[in-house]
């Protein structure tokens, strides 16, 4: 217990000390506005024992929103609870040797999706601002001590906590979906990833990744159908889609003197399941949306990050991703996903499948979006 303890007060100390912001990270010399974020930690710091000791000592079983997860059971054939998450307020330090590198930014980062690319990204060792509506990573117990992460507040129904977000990094991960609680696929998926994609414009961001769903163009496909059901979601999503091609399209084409090409990418997985990842060469992707499956969000975590890597190849692109085991026709593929099929036997081709035993290779022959 006395270990506990002091373990305890270096975390709130570790607080006070470090004031761990984006703005910090990037300015040595502070400004007033820093030394006012610095002076607000330092008043938070007194109830940092109080509030975790709180968390520590209480759990409670955290049901997922309902249309959230019917919408995923007609895919993958799974609903239901979580396990509730503890709570953590600790802010791990930045290394000494990363202090210049930008952050990459998660927006949606306590979906599971969101969760599993933090997860993703802390075991790369890289930066990361975790964003949600409440400012706190739900997983933050788990991150393992020397981590570089911050917790922020972003709400992407408010362009100004998401200018904050985005400022000074060096790509921005979307992983936001509209929920219960969290806004409407209008004003998430939609609306919500048009903020996202300005801000981004506007800090100068490399590099947009954006996850959306299959099928999301194609409105006469039994999933589709389905999923639309739920406050529209489908057509929010595709029109975000659109929006983020041409927001793009237009500031590329219209570059000032010493103006910055930037890139973005959109993800489109089948049905998610929360498998362990598989790995880049269990993975199809495709383009032309005419063919989905099944695929672990831990695999679409990796591919978010990792197209990263390779902008030459991911960049001014949208494609489709599953495994490809489980790949097949839009017109069967809800109910190969519910049943958990594999669909070896059954031969579609669309012409633009890819497969690699990297993900150099796998992303290699991606055609650029007209």
């Amino acid at each position: 217990q006395h270990k506990h303890n002091n373990s305890t007060m270096k975390a709130a100390i570790t607080l006070v000390a470090l004031s761990f912001s984006a703005t910090a990270l990037h300015a040595f010399s502070p400004t007033p506005a820093v030394l006012q974020q610095q002076h607000s930690i330092r008043s938070a710091s007194s109830s940092v024992l109080q509030l975790r000791a709180t968390a520590e000592s209480s759990s409670s079983d955290v049901t997922k929103d309902t249309s959230s997860t019917c919408r995923r059971s007609f895919l993958v054939g799974a609903s239901g609870t979580v396990a509730a998450v503890a709570l953590s307020l600790q802010q791990p330090a930045l290394a000494a040797d990363d202090t210049k590198k930008q952050p990459i930014c998660v927006i949606g980062c306590n979906g599971r999706t969101g969760t599993e690319v933090v997860k993703y990204l802390i075991a790369k060792n890289e930066p990361i601002k975790a964003t949600s509506r409440t400012g706190e990573y739900n997983d933050a117990a788990s991150v393992p001590a020397g981590a570089m992460l911050e917790q922020l507040v972003c709400d992407v129904t408010d362009p100004k906590s998401v200018n904050l977000a985005c400022a000074g990094t060096s790509a921005v991960i979307f992983a936001a979906s509209a929920s219960k609680s969290g806004g409407t696929p209008s004003a998430v998926d939609n609306a919500g990833l048009v903020n996202v994609a300005k801000a981004c414009m506007d800090a100068n961001v490399p590099h947009l990744v954006v996850v959306s769903s299959g099928a999301v163009t194609k409105p006469s496909s039994p999933v589709y159908q389905f999923l639309n059901l739920f406050g529209k979601i489908m057509e929010e999503k595709v029109k975000g889609e659109d929006a983020v091609r041409k927001l793009y399209a237009e500031h590329n084409a219209n570059l000032g003197e010493g103006g910055q090409k930037l890139t973005y990418t959109i993800i489109r997985p089948g049905g998610l399941t929360l498998d362990p990842p598989r790995g880049v060469a269990a993975i199809e992707l495709n383009q032309g949306d005419t063919k989905s499956g099944r695929l672990a969000r831990a695999d679409v975590a990796q591919l978010c990050v990792e197209s990263l890597n390779y902008p030459q190849l991911t960049g001014e692109t949208t494609f489709e991703c599953y495994d490809a085991d489980t790949g097949a026709p839009l017109a069967t593929v809800g109910l190969s996903n519910i049943a958990k099929k594999k669909t070896d036997g059954e031969v579609f081709v669309s012409g633009f499948e890819r497969r690699g035993n990297t993900y150099e290779e796998l992303f290699t022959g991606l055609q650029k979006d007209a």
